[in-house]
């Protein structure tokens, strides 16, 4: 009779599995996604921050590039409600209007989203206890 290793060798990988782990340990955070739309068309580019509400608890941000959003769960939210705010400079607007553009740095831009969705935003995101949260926002 011949010792099976085959089986031997297969439970002992899913011991060591159990024991070691498959990644590093779950610290709570969940990655959030989605897309941004603006007056019916992806945003073009863009800044997406979700802060708690106090301020006290976790907070993040993301790039948005073709009204896109991607924030993987080592940077992500803990599970719970944030506020959150959206942005995007145009990028084009002169300071002083009489000054020559330049390396000067003499262009301020001035932000495309409405101030009920950014500086005074009172758009929420709840993050959920799962995997991933797809959370999609809508600018009119």
């Amino acid at each position: 009779m011949s010792f099976p290793w085959g089986a031997c060798f297969c439970a002992g990988l899913l011991l060591l599995v159990a024991v070691v782990g498959c990644g590093p340990a779950d610290d709570g955070r969940r990655s959030v996604s989605g897309t941004v739309t603006f007056q019916g068309k992806p945003l073009d580019r863009g800044n997406i921050m979700l802060v708690s509400p106090d301020g006290l608890g976790s907070q993040t941000g993301a790039v948005i590039t073709n009204g896109n959003y991607q924030i993987p769960a080592e940077q992500g939210l803990l599970p719970g409600r944030y506020k959150v705010a959206i942005s995007s400079a145009d990028g084009d607007v002169p300071a002083d209007p009489n000054t020559a553009p330049g390396p000067s740095g003499n262009f301020t831009s001035v932000d495309r989203i409405p101030k009920e969705y950014n500086t005074e935003s009172k758009l929420e995101a709840e993050i959920k206890d799962q995997s991933e949260n797809v959370i999609d926002f809508t600018i009119p």
